[in-house]
């Protein structure tokens, strides 16, 4: 039986050793975690961009700098790297894995020359290899001579001898970063320049700074720099600011150049015009970029000195973002100093760190693939391949705004506009939405715009009828009949004189000041309702004005604040005008505010209705109305406030600058006591605690 029992367990271990052995392990070779934005621009998981591939190690390279892809003739990959630590330019062939060539030492004008500090290269269609070598203030151009690869030097461009590149004490000449576009100009990032790109002609004449990074002031700056004198200025260590530095530049084989900062700051990322201008609205991307490229497909990518990789459209849109920051550890696929990036024409992505010295590779999955294909074929105008393969990206990841991004606008070039303005919509782009709702309001206002008209046509001839057939008035006045009873109707008839006191401020307060009209809970009404439209205001409005979601509302916050302000304003107007021979009683002074909002409750009602109405393009019209509405609701409280108090116009400025200090003061002595307070409390709770430890002993 034993026996039995024995060869059964035996049997049952070795059909389930056989069964592992034929399971397919499902694990990513991902080292690290790929990343795209939600509709709101925060990082969110996706999908495996990329897979880390070929590490190679044995080129022996010492803080390699930056790095290119060129096909040579048989449509190989050649790898040219700057080897700054060695002081040379390597040349080597991806495919077949082999070092082609090094130029190390070569000959100006008869003189042996050897590289100082070659820290940035590019290759021009013709051949021309240009090397900005930032210790010899210099860039070097060479001529390829035939296919194995033999340069040989042709010139070299030193330090611009305009005398407008000499005026500026900034204008140093060290460079670190070289491009060349389709004129064959010179682009030239130089350390230690803070006045933008250095723009040479081939000839070497300076053009001028192709594009600079500027400096925003904060408001101390900005105020300083009003009262302060020029010498002051210079002395001063807070407006002793310098704007972020380029930190590489690159041109594409279609002449647009792009260019990547370090520092802080919106725009690192550009993509420049002609001019120099940036033609990227607002992209998201770190203060620590090294390098840019892109392919012939347009697609950016750009390389973060911490080992972060980031993908872009052509139109700036992140696509991935992915790498991790790591020190002391070899993982593929993760750097110590990510210092340069390139792709080869298959989409692979090479990277170059710069600390260890060795090469990276990295290729595309499925997933990126899928996404690049869309994005070509959108490009292409085959929107409906360009339709399908984005559906293939949202089966994979239904919530992926460039995917819902990609479909909107495949809808709306097959002019299909309702399921564009829902992608859209999806997808966070408001300026989508807006393109295609304008189209599809078109549609309903060239179908309807009959019936209305005809509609406010007969409504006239109603009108007119009317008057016709009631010569008595007798429909006016029933009319005034029932105003005059519901203005009898307790609560209900004063919170109607709101009404009165928007056209009559002055009338109408005075009686309130004389206690002829006007009651606290007419007012307290008043405010509840207030409070209840700027809740609606704040939260429902149509997609294309509403920037913050519900759910990302602190509305707590919202709420106390509000009452919060509304309660301090009151108070603090009554304290003051106590003490400055003001008029009114703190009822009267809670009452002025309630029935002076009218204006800005009503127009925030009509923001809300038109929102849902109108385009981006008709902005203009929301402001106008929030502007006159809010505006009027001032100047009636303002005149509430002069009638009541029985101030002229500059007592009652006095009154309210001397309410809007003592709110302030207020808020701060609030803010201290609850501040104090916590400290309290966790000091209490932390001696109690020592208490309870050391009368039972506890360690915990």
């Amino acid at each position: 039986m034993k026996k039995e029992m024995k060869k059964s367990l035996v049997l049952l271990l070795a059909l389930t050793f056989t069964m592992l052995s034929v399971l397919t392990v499902a694990a990513s070779q991902a080292t690290s975690y790929s990343y795209t934005l939600d509709d709101e621009g925060e990082y969110v998981r996706t999908q495996d961009a990329y897979l880390p591939d070929r590490t190679i190690t044995s080129l022996g390279l010492s803080d390699p700098e930056d790095m290119l892809i060129e096909q040579n003739a048989k449509g190989e990959n050649i790898l040219i790297i700057a080897d700054t630590g060695h002081k040379r330019i390597l040349i080597y062939n991806l495919d077949t894995e082999k070092v082609i060539n090094t130029i190390e030492v070569f000959s100006v004008s008869g003189q042996e020359t050897r590289f100082s500090s070659p820290k940035g290269i590019y290759l021009t269609a013709k051949g021309d290899l240009y090397v900005a070598d930032s210790a010899a203030k210099t860039v070097y151009r060479f001529k390829k001579q035939n296919d194995n690869y033999d340069f040989f030097f042709t010139r070299q461009y030193d330090r611009p001898t305009a005398p407008i590149f000499d005026e500026s004490a900034s204008s140093n000449y060290e460079p670190s970063k070289v491009a060349i576009d389709s004129g064959e100009n010179l682009y030239i990032v130089s350390e230690g320049n803070y006045n933008g790109i250095i723009q040479l002609a081939n000839s070497g004449e300076f053009l001028g700074y192709f594009a600079a990074n500027l400096t925003k002031l904060t408001p101390q700056q900005a105020f300083l720099k009003l009262i302060y004198t020029r010498e002051q200025e210079e002395k001063s260590e807070v407006l002793n600011t310098l704007p972020s530095t380029f930190s590489n530049v690159y041109v594409d084989h279609a002449g647009t150049a792009y260019s990547v900062s370090m520092g802080t700051g919106d725009n690192l990322l550009k993509k420049h015009s002609t001019d120099g201008s940036n033609l990227y609205k607002s992209v998201v991307c770190s203060g620590n970029m090294t390098d840019v490229t892109a392919d012939e497909d347009g697609i950016v990518y750009t390389s973060d000195v911490r080992g972060y990789i980031n993908v872009y459209t052509r139109d700036g849109e992140m696509i991935f973002s992915m790498g991790e920051a790591v020190q002391g550890m070899d993982i593929s696929g993760l750097f110590s100093s990510l210092t340069t990036i390139a792709v080869d024409n298959k989409g692979n992505i090479w990277t170059a760190d710069g600390e260890k010295g060795y090469i990276q590779s990295f290729v595309p999955t499925e997933y990126a693939e899928t996404i690049f294909k869309a994005l070509k074929e959108y490009e292409n105008g085959d929107y409906d391949s360009a339709m399908e393969d984005w559906n293939t990206v949202l089966r994979l990841n239904q919530m992926s705004v460039l995917a819902h991004n990609g479909v909107a606008k495949a809808y709306y070039n097959d002019e299909d506009y309702k399921p564009a303005m829902e992608h859209f919509e999806i997808a966070g782009n408001r300026d989508g939405y807006s393109n295609a709702f304008w189209e599809v309001r078109n549609v309903v206002l060239k179908k309807y715009i009959g019936p209305f008209l005809l509609a406010l046509v007969i409504l006239f001839i109603l009108k007119v009828l009317i008057g016709v057939i009631d010569r008595n008035d007798v429909i006016p006045r029933k009319k005034k009949a029932l105003g005059e009873k519901l203005k009898n109707v307790p609560v209900l008839g004063e919170i109607g004189y709101a009404f009165k006191c928007a056209r009559h401020p002055i009338e109408r307060y005075y009686d309130i000041r004389v206690g002829k009209n006007g009651s606290m809970i007419a007012a307290t009404v008043i405010y509840i309702v207030f409070f209840g439209v700027y809740m609606l205001y704040q939260t429902g409005k149509g997609f294309i004005y509403q920037y913050t979601d519900v759910e990302d509302m602190d509305m707590g916050a919202v709420v106390i604040g509000f009452f919060a302000i509304l309660i301090l304003f009151i108070v603090c107007n009554f304290l003051v005008t106590s003490i400055t021979d003001g008029d009114g009683t703190l009822k009267q002074v809670y009452m002025i505010p309630a029935y002076g909002v009218m204006p800005a409750m009503f127009a925030m009602l009509a923001t809300i209705g038109l929102s849902y109405v109108l385009t981006y393009n008709e902005a203009f019209i929301l402001t106008v109305i929030m502007i006159v509405g809010v505006g009027w609701s001032i100047a009636v409280i303002f005149e509430g406030l002069a009638t009541v108090h029985d101030y002229d116009f500059s007592h009652t400025v006095l009154s309210l600058i001397i309410t809007f200090v003592f709110m302030l003061i207020a808020a701060i002595v609030v803010l201290v006591v609850i501040i104090m307070w916590e400290q309290l409390y966790d000091f209490i709770l932390t001696v109690g605690k020592e208490i309870v430890r050391n009368v039972t002993g506890s360690e915990s």
